[in-house]
């Protein structure tokens, strides 16, 4: 990974240094962190367990840790003595390629935001910034009190599914600072006050950030503090 930490060769001064210092007593074991674990094609994961297993294999007496998220969906992928899961406990998918539940993981969180309007979207009118999407029919519209401000995608863009009342909906047009627009022509019963799910149990938070060229950990932790949070 060549972020922090020791090169392999360095293990022997390393721990030579924590004997003399008499901190031998105070270490728990060793680590290491996957540079391409998501990627299934990568051999760097077997390349990277072999060297941990090398550099690591005089002291078989200290425990050691090498699996992230995607290190357990790796078949035959050996994790040792402790795990380290970390998007995969909200759901998310640490795997190229596929989604949260297509890897049987369950979201844990969702982002809701109240429609604070409808109106109809006469045939040959835009809506928001740029005028990027144009209503090709007459279109019963929502607009959602949430934003780029708030940490909603600003690249996610028409099509980028959203969800009323366990209905799936899409965006139209440009995401705003502080709003954006959705369609309702799947929710035409949906009125001011509703929430609309920006992902959670029906819009996966995978599918929002590919629609928004990132992934879902930027997603997940670039909500702001101005969205209040509920915890269950």
């Amino acid at each position: 990974m060549n972020r922090l930490g020791f090169r392999p060769g360095e293990m022997a001064d390393v721990m030579a240094r924590i004997e003399a210092c008499g901190a031998r007593t105070s270490l728990e074991g060793f680590v290491t962190h996957f540079a391409c674990a998501d990627d299934a094609n990568s051999s760097v994961t077997a390349q990277q367990t072999a060297s941990f297993v090398k550099c690591t294999a005089p002291w078989p007496e200290f425990k050691r840790s090498i699996g992230n998220s995607a290190a357990h969906f790796i078949p035959g992928q050996p994790l040792f003595d402790w795990s380290r899961p970390g998007i995969m406990l909200y759901g998310g998918s640490p795997v190229i390629g596929q989604t949260g539940p297509e890897l049987k993981l369950a979201p844990v969180m969702s982002l809701e935001a109240p429609i604070i309007t409808t109106r109809v979207v006469y045939a040959g009118e835009s809506v928001g910034y740029g005028a990027c999407w144009v209503a090709g029919q007459d279109t019963l519209m929502g607009m959602v009190a949430i934003g780029y401000g708030d940490g909603y995608p600003r690249h996610a863009g028409t099509d980028t599914p959203a969800a009323i009342n366990g209905q799936r909906i899409r965006l139209i047009g440009r995401v705003s600072m502080d709003m954006l627009a959705v369609d309702l022509s799947n929710a035409p019963k949906a009125q001011e006050g509703d929430m609309v799910e920006l992902w959670g149990r029906t819009v996966g938070v995978d599918e929002v950030a590919a629609c928004a060229g990132t992934i879902s950990y930027e997603l997940l932790t670039g909500v702001t503090a101005r969205v209040p949070r509920e915890y269950h």
